[in-house]
Parts: structure tokens; sequence; C-alpha cells
């Protein structure tokens, strides 16, 4: 007869699936996604501002990479061995929704947070417009190059559905303002063979955007080396205060700049509003990126989102 060997923490869901769901603990697990230490750092910062505030335990983890979405489904199986109540998520790609049709039938509250699948079986998302921001990037490369010039788009190693978004909005707001998306590429985070050659590619570009903080912050260092920086066009996406003193030196051009604080803060206020069973209202909650440049920079509400 055949054996069939079953790992610790899937006999664990197995038999949790049986048991009542009163057991499960009144607190919050919470999955992010890789990359970006600055903007997972803040919204770690607002949901655990939303969990005190509302009697909750928050219990944080994410993976180092989202090249293999296997770390990120290791870290799921790792803290549901906490049977919390709900799982706020924020999915490396689409082989993560199975695991959740599973916490569905267990009766774990599931959340998406910064990219939105749209399962039926994920109670909510909390999320930047994604596509609306790198929109807006576009537009906004377009108008700092008066409408003509070869623009690249840097993206990291990733299937997570924001990165796609964004190059997606990205793409269109350039091409209708007059632009030509002459480079599109993956950018590794250490592969310096690779990235040796990124900077001769630039130096034909008048405009780059890059997707996320790794690759703006790579992508500066490039820029730098070659001493190229602040002689193209650089709008990056995302904020920490290397990036920061690059726009206020004028080695970039801009910057997006999402709302991780709420993003998180409210994604724990709507996981805790599911587990009171008060499901009206929209499922999703879209934040709206921000556009910073010199200009604006030391604005109040601009100060208010780089420093929450």
């Amino acid at each position: 007869m055949p054996i069939c060997v079953t790992s610790p923490t899937r006999l664990l869901v197995a038999v949790l699936a049986l048991l009542p769901g009163p057991l499960l603990a009144d607190c919050i697990n919470m999955v992010s996604g890789a990359g970006g230490h600055t903007f997972w750092r803040h919204v770690q910062l607002g949901a655990e501002m939303a969990a005190q505030q509302n009697g909750l335990d928050l219990h944080f983890r994410g993976p180092q990479s989202e090249r293999d979405p296997q770390q990120q489904l290791q870290i799921i199986d790792k803290v549901l061995e906490r049977p919390c109540a709900a799982l706020i998520v924020a999915p490396s790609s689409n082989e993560v929704l199975p695991r959740l049709t599973e916490l569905k039938q267990r009766g774990v509250t599931t959340l998406f947070i910064d990219r939105d699948l749209g399962s039926s079986d994920v109670s909510g998302a909390v999320a930047t417009d994604n596509f609306q921001a790198g929109l807006l990037a576009g537009q906004q490369m377009a108008r700092l190059l008066k409408g003509e010039g070869r623009v690249g788009l840097l993206r990291p190693s990733s299937r997570a559905q924001s990165i796609a978004e964004r190059a997606r909005g990205f793409i269109q707001g350039a091409a209708a303002g007059g632009l030509q998306v002459a480079l599109e590429r993956y950018l590794p985070a250490n592969e310096s063979a690779e990235r040796s050659s990124l900077a001769r590619e630039l130096g034909a570009l008048d405009g780059v955007f890059t997707t996320n903080e790794t690759t703006s912050l790579i992508t500066l260092g490039a820029l730098r080396r070659a001493k190229l920086a602040g002689k193209l066009v650089h709008i990056g996406f995302d904020a920490n205060p290397q990036l920061v003193d690059a726009l206020r030196d004028g080695h970039m051009a801009g910057l997006l700049i999402q709302q991780p604080y709420q993003m998180g803060y409210q994604s724990v206020v709507l996981a805790q509003r599911h587990l009171r069973g008060e499901t009206g209202g929209p499922r999703t909650i879209a934040l709206a990126a921000v556009f910073v440049e010199r200009s604006n920079l030391e604005e109040e509400r601009i100060r208010r989102l780089l420093s929450p």
C-alpha cells in the first residue's frame, strides 16, 4: 500500500478545518510583499496602530523576494500555525489563491493588501490604484519632456500584479503624451553583471520610470556612477530618505508616493469590520498615489506622507 506523506503544516490546516470556528484567535496575521523596506515598514506601522485601537494582536511577516511565489506560500503556512481569525496578504502571484480558498472554508477572513487579484474567496482589498499611478507617471514624464523623447521602464523580477499595473499605466500615459517607450526590462536586485550594462542603456534615453523602491535606488546608483543623474528625467516609485534627498538635490525629477501607513491602517479596520459581520460598503478601498517633485516637496501634506 502506498504511503502518503503530508507536511506538518498542511496536516495542521486539515485538522483545524474540522474544529469549530470559535477556536480561531482574536488576532490578525499579515503577510507582506518583498522589496521596498520603507514602504512595508510604514504599512506595518499603520496596521499596528489600527490593531492597537481595536484591541487586536497583529503578527507581521514577509518574504525576502517575490521571484519565487513559494517563499510567500511557505510564510503563509508558517503563520497559519497561529490560528488567527483573519489573514491580510499581499499576493505575490495567483499561486496563493488555492490557499486562501482553504482558509475561507475554515472560516478565516482573508483580505488583500497592496495588490488585488479579485478572488471571490477574499473578503476585500486595500491597495493603491496602481494603473492610475503608472498613468500619472507617464503623464508627468510627457510634461517634463515636453511631449517628445525616448523613455525606459524598469521593473523588478516580480510577478506582482501591482508592478504590472504600474507598468501598463505608464506605457499608456507616456505613449498618449507623445513619448516612445524604447526600453522595457526587468532589473535584477543583486546580479551586478546585468546591472553593469544599465548605465549604457540609460544613456541613450531621455527619461526612465522605475516601478518600485528597489529599482529606483538601483537606477539612481547607476546614473550617479555614470555621471548621468539629473541629466535625464528619472521618475521613481515610493520613497525613502535616499530617494527624497536625490529629489531635493535634483538627481531625480519626481517620485510617485503611495499611502502605506493608511494602507496598513485601513486593511486592519476592514478586517475588523468583516470579523464583526459588517459586510456592507465597498469591497475595495483604492488609495491614490501622489506625484512629488522639488516644487511641492516641502508642502505639509507631502511631509505627512513621507513621515507618517
